[in-house]
């Protein structure tokens, strides 16, 4: 797709106007459509040369406006979500999520979590502690956790572009937190690639050597997977975890609730 030339409502005789912020803003403005792009095609796009607009983009990587795959491809980054919650707070993701969220929580009565990914790692954006008290869990609202070895993690990844995926692991190698935890990149591709084909992730003590989960994807109205939810909880009332088709089913049909409201229509539908 070739880069489309950032609109600007400002007036060039408006001696209000700040060009440099005009200039960043116009770098937002061509990554609005979501397609990541290199450093040239946001120069070409935007009409500066490439050092112009490598010192812009740093500039707003410090305040993750932007971010950078593995690939050195540039898209928005998690503060341009954080600032479209609170302009567009009745669409907000969390918003939105919660009220099914809460209601998945408790029907299963265990831990359930809203996630995105940034950078290859899991962000989680909502924890609703499961109503049976355990400490085995170390995630929390805002925190980060690894993508290749928990259910949230591999189920995002499962919908990245594969070769995005295999370029940020041979960089970054696969770590190993529990005996479970997959280090193997040709393992990690399989099963993603299963993930993919089910519609489900599972963890089964990957992470936290203890805990089981089971997570879904959320889509958008464009069909891109945004965010997932998953379902938490110790491997005493999680396992057998592949054939607990109770919570598999719960999870799938709540992602699919809150992917509808969030205008997302499957082709079977």
């Amino acid at each position: 797709m070739t880069p489309r030339r950032a609109q600007s409502n400002a007036t060039p005789n408006n001696r209000y106007n700040v060009r440099v912020l005009d200039r960043a803003i116009n770098i937002l403005l061509v990554l609005s459509d979501g397609t990541p792009r290199t450093l040239q095609e946001i120069s070409e796009a935007i009409g500066l040369s490439p050092s112009t607009t490598f010192r812009l983009l740093a500039t707003l990587g410090c305040y993750r406006l932007v971010q950078k795959d593995a690939l050195n491809r540039y898209s928005l980054g998690l503060t341009c979500l954080e600032l479209a919650r609170a302009y567009y707070e009745s669409n907000d993701l969390r918003k939105v999520a919660l009220p099914e969220l809460e209601a998945l929580r408790d029907e299963v009565k265990e831990t359930v979590h809203l996630a995105v990914l940034e950078g290859m790692e899991v962000v989680y954006l909502e924890k609703l502690p499961g109503l049976h008290a355990i400490g085995l869990m170390g995630s929390r609202v805002g925190g980060r956790a690894p993508s290749h070895c928990t259910g949230l993690g591999k189920v995002l990844l499962a919908y990245c572009k594969p070769e995005e995926v295999k370029a940020f692991f041979l960089k970054n190698p696969p770590r190993a937190y529990t005996e479970r935890t997959i280090t193997d990149l040709s393992v990690l591709e399989r099963e993603l690639e299963e993930i993919r084909r089910v519609g489900y992730a599972l963890d089964r003590g990957e992470h936290e050597g203890e805990v089981r989960c089971v997570a879904a994807p959320i889509f958008d109205m464009r069909g891109e997977v945004v965010a997932a939810l998953s379902i938490s909880g110790p491997a005493g009332r999680m396992e057998p975890l592949e054939t607990n088709w109770t919570l598999i089913e719960k999870a799938c049909k709540t992602a699919r609730t809150i992917s509808e409201k969030l205008g997302f229509r499957s082709k079977s539908s």
